[in-house]
């Protein structure tokens, strides 16, 4: 390792212990300069500015789920089990989080216009498109529904998510998820 990218890892390390340490506005770029060992202009010379590096960080978490994930959706389960399977990954990965983490992904998330770029949305997009074909083939999702409302129905979902604090929602996770694929079915006439 050549000493710029030990000196990104460790920009990028410290940045991910403050992380789950205190809060996003709490967290200066001087405090990760002094802990990296580096100068702030070196972070700036690699970063745009703090969200950058902040959403970079959080991306970087978020990417190690991603590969779990494809792997889950490409193992000879059923809709459900597929599903489920998935979401208890994304529940066990948010509980080994720190508090303050989940609030600071929660924050950026929610406030950072730019935290999912285009080969994370399209990326996310290929995810679920694997599971509404599973779950089509399966008849478990409705024909009926086009992919531009399943997608819209998740966003939907999404944006209400980042009003509601974690310590609210994981106690009805399970409920949730029951709702969400009772809504998938085609309605009865």
């Amino acid at each position: 390792m050549n000493q710029t990218e030990k000196k990104k890892k460790a920009i990028l390390d410290v940045t991910l212990k403050l992380l789950k340490e205190r809060k996003i506005s709490e967290i200066s770029m001087d405090e990760i300069a002094k802990k990296a060992i580096v100068s702030k202009v070196t972070i700036f010379n690699y970063y745009e500015n703090k969200n950058n590096l902040i959403n970079l960080v959080l991306k970087a978490q978020l990417g190690n789920m991603t590969g779990e994930i494809e792997s889950i959706l490409a193992e000879d389960l059923n809709f459900i089990d597929t599903y489920y399977k998935v979401s208890d990954f994304k529940l066990k990965q948010i509980k080994l989080m720190t508090d303050t983490f989940v609030h600071n992904l929660m924050q950026q998330y929610a406030t950072s216009p730019d935290f999912f770029d285009t080969g994370s949305q399209q990326l996310q997009a290929k995810l679920y498109q694997t599971l509404f074909e599973k779950g089509r083939a399966e008849g478990k999702i409705s024909p009926d529904y086009k992919d531009e409302e399943l997608y819209l129905y998740l966003e939907l979902f999404n944006e209400g998510l980042k009003t509601v604090s974690i310590d609210k929602l994981l106690p009805h996770a399970e409920h949730l998820a029951q709702m969400f694929l009772n809504g998938l079915q085609k309605p009865q006439d």
